[in-house]
């Protein structure tokens, strides 16, 4: 689909691991990708703030603001926005956070929770969960090399190197180290799968869309869905996309690959914002921003733990509706 083209209706969006806080994070395209589209209900499937990078340093560009303002903006047009949460911004699973929840409905309208069930156009029920739970390398909040691997060959796996020649029993044979850690690779992603469509299967529910291993998929197995939304992060080369689940008007799901839109080097668009001024963005937006930056203050930041993440001192945002229950 051409992002000039006239926007598409559909009835669902399902986008994941956006690693707000990453630089290499592709949110121009992203946000041309939700203008680009019409639609009812948005999941954010997870790790959609890199709470990792964000808790080292800051880093905030205008593409950052400017998707927080479309999410409000879709928000007053009555759009259904659900933040699931992963384990790079599981900071969003704490205690603190899971109270503050309700204030984030109240104020923001976006609903923010570990999993939910969609019901699809035709009556079938999806799990939506971010999908860290099932790759059985990662402890939550301990295993943060685990996940960079685990990163790493989602990403970077299946693109071959320059193969090598090793000699064996006398006869020279290519051997290709890009073989042999994609064939590591899928054999780990296969797991995955499995382990996800197994609790679908548990839970009684007709597939399940998550993220967390960087590699859209869109598979059916036994009569159940399987669908991995990929990710807006790892495109650099041109021609290269980002893709995102979709869901048709008839409720059937699509995989949709969107163009790379990295800002040039130099650009003034990509260099990092201060909290106190995200940049060109709406009040709410900009109170958001400065949530997000109490909530994963850096240490050199000489703020202390984010207690304060339920402050009154937050105005009520009176034109976002709240969602019905």
């Amino acid at each position: 689909m051409s992002p000039a083209a006239a926007p598409r209706r559909v009835r669902s969006v399902f986008v994941s691991d956006l690693h707000l806080g990453y630089k290499g994070s592709d949110i121009r395209a992203l946000n041309a990708f939700l203008q680009a589209h019409e639609f009812d209900h948005l999941y954010l499937v997870g790790d959609v703030l890199d709470g990792w990078k964000l808790e080292s340093r800051w880093h905030w560009t205008q593409d950052y603001s400017t998707l927080v303002d479309l999410l409000l903006d879709r928000r007053r047009r009555r759009v259904r926005v659900t933040l699931l949460t992963g384990n790079h911004d599981e900071k969003l699973r704490d205690i603190l956070a899971v109270l503050f929840r309700p204030l984030m409905l109240r104020r923001y309208g976006i609903r923010v929770d570990e999993r939910i069930i969609h019901r699809a156009g035709d009556g079938r029920r999806y799990l939506v969960m971010h999908g860290d739970q099932f790759d059985g390398a990662l402890i939550r909040g301990t295993s943060k090399l685990a996940d960079r691997a685990w990163s790493w060959l989602g990403e970077k796996a299946l693109v071959r190197p320059r193969a090598e020649t090793t000699l064996v029993k006398g006869k020279r044979r290519r051997w290709s180290l890009g073989k042999a850690v994609a064939t590591n690779a899928l054999t780990l992603l296969g797991r995955y799968t499995d382990t996800a469509l197994r609790r679908a299967a548990e839970d009684g529910m007709d597939g399940i869309i998550c993220g967390h291993s960087h590699v859209p998929t869109l598979v059916r197995r036994e009569g159940l869905l399987f669908a991995n939304c990929g990710s807006w992060t790892g495109a650099r080369r041109a021609g290269e996309t980002h893709t995102a689940v979709i869901e048709t008007l008839d409720g059937a799901m699509e995989m949709v690959a969107w163009p790379a839109m990295r800002a040039a080097p130099g650009d003034a668009t990509a260099r990092c914002l201060p909290p106190e001024r995200p940049g060109f963005c709406s009040a709410d937006a900009a109170r958001l921003v400065r949530l997000i930056h109490r909530l994963w203050a850096p240490v050199s930041d000489g703020l202390a733990e984010p207690v304060a993440v339920a402050s009154p001192a937050l105005p009520r945002s009176r034109d976002i509706p709240v969602p019905p229950t």
